[in-house]
């Protein structure tokens, strides 16, 4: 039997299902995601839906069925489930309501509430009276019904943020300059370091001709061949590979080639920065238009803060229903931080206001030491793997950055362009949990051709 979705009656076939089971249940497992104890706005129908995904996605090919509950639990019922898939599906679904106390407690550790595993061998009873209360339960409340348009209704735009003196400007010591240097000299998106070296096909100078039609084929340029997904994962102590997110982003060597340009986009920072904001709207536009492709499992999006307080993304947020923002990362330039912490403090404060999470990319280790995650308001920061750094463990800066790790919390920090298992196991040193790189793409898909 194949993995089934039960949505309709599911408390009925439930019982129906359990009722045979009864002292021939050897092989079976239950689990009980206690999602209604979640916190109103990770209880949408959009949200339920993500779950149902991400649940889909781990369990491909086995045998088992999952029950959505009327008061927006899930149930699940599997057969013959390796440990190792299970922890899995748990792992990942609760990484999904990762900003709920009822996934992590305040100190970021696991809160054993989430859910509640069963061996229906020994626990048949028990889950058979919870399956009881269920059907008792669905009988004094409406069902959950999935497709309910109310769900799905585009939230009104959101009023353009206003500029203000953000309180957080005291950050701007001399140390903090001084990683703002490093930054805008050092940080590239994780598609530019393809193109790093000096390009022979450079044709001369940047000429307006040239800018020009630059700028008109960005505009019209079909994206979709050159958007690339590259997953972020955590990666535990026996070095099993837990998915979480996938970063969406646009692979630059390749849209130069498809678009044919004699230029190298990244000869100059400012044109590079003028790229990348006709690039943020298209990419928004596309998603706009085809959420059913991009928002069907959660995603991250690097955009610039000039596009987070533009009406086009406003018009974007609008056509997001409310319940799938929790499941998408803005990933925002530390070099737009340093340039104008006012700015950069009201996108940060307006978007997570209409319920996205926020992520500072483009962190090197030495900018990240002076980096207060919670004072700035953020829910995650992403740092460069630093190969210099492996050799000496115990090194001051090592040392620094342990403390830092624990201050910023370990499922809060991103160790990014890990390469190598050495990374990974440099970060795990450093007590961060959540990974990036071509090592994770390689491990996740060993028979992929695609580079990111």
């Amino acid at each position: 039997m194949a993995l089934q979705l039960i949505t309709k009656n599911a408390e009925v076939k439930l019982l129906q299902m359990l009722a045979p089971m009864r002292g021939q249940a050897q092989g079976w497992q239950a689990v009980h995601f206690h999602l209604s104890d979640l916190l109103d706005e990770y209880k949408s129908e959009y949200q339920v839906k993500i779950a149902i995904n991400l649940l889909h996605d781990v369990l491909k090919g086995h045998e088992g069925s999952i029950f959505v509950m009327t008061d927006s639990s899930i149930l699940l019922l599997c057969n013959r489930l390796e440990q190792t898939i299970l922890d899995k599906l748990i792992f990942q679904l609760r990484y999904l309501y990762m900003d709920d106390p009822l996934a992590y407690n305040e100190s970021g550790q696991e809160n054993p509430a989430f859910c509640t595993l069963y061996d229906l061998r020994h626990d048949w009873h028990d889950f058979y009276d919870l399956a009881s209360n269920y059907m008792a339960l669905a009988t004094r409340k409406k069902p959950i019904g999935l497709g309910n348009p109310e769900y799905l209704q585009p939230q009104l735009p959101a009023q353009p943020p206003q500029m203000f003196l953000a309180e957080h400007l005291e950050l701007h010591t001399p140390m903090i300059e001084r990683a703002e240097r490093q930054l805008l000299s050092k940080v590239r998106r994780p598609e530019e370091r393809l193109e790093e070296k000096p390009d022979p096909k450079d044709k001369g100078e940047l000429s307006v001709a040239k800018l020009v039609n630059i700028e008109r084929n960005l505009r019209v340029v079909d994206l979709q061949s050159v958007i690339r997904r590259q997953p972020v994962c955590a990666v535990l102590s026996d070095m099993q590979v837990r998915h979480v997110f996938d970063e969406l982003y646009i692979h630059i060597a390749q849209l130069r080639q498809v678009m044919k340009s004699e230029v190298n986009f990244f000869s100059n920072r400012w044109l590079f920065k003028h790229i990348t904001h006709i690039l943020d709207e298209r990419m928004i536009d596309l998603i706009r238009t085809n959420s059913h492709r991009y928002l069907n499992s959660p995603i991250s999006l690097n955009l610039n803060v000039e596009t987070l307080l533009s009406s086009r993304f406003a018009e974007f947020d609008a056509s997001i229903p409310a319940a799938a923002k929790v499941s998408i990362v803005i990933e925002v330039p530390a070099v737009d931080m340093f340039a104008d912490m006012a700015a950069f403090m009201t996108a940060r404060k307006e978007v997570q206001k209409l319920g996205y999470r926020v992520c500072l990319d483009g962190l090197t280790t030495d900018s990240f030491l002076n980096i207060n995650r919670e004072k700035l308001g953020l829910d995650l920061v992403k740092v460069q793997w630093n190969a210099d750094a492996y050799n000496n463990a115990q090194s001051l800066q090592n040392t620094d950055l342990i403390s830092a790790v624990l201050a910023t919390g370990t499922n809060r920090v991103i160790l990014c362009r890990c390469d190598n298992k050495s990374a990974i196991e440099y970060g795990q040193a450093m007590g961060i949990s959540l990974f990036q790189g071509r090592y994770l793409d390689s491990v996740l898909n060993p028979t992929s051709k695609v580079e990111n």
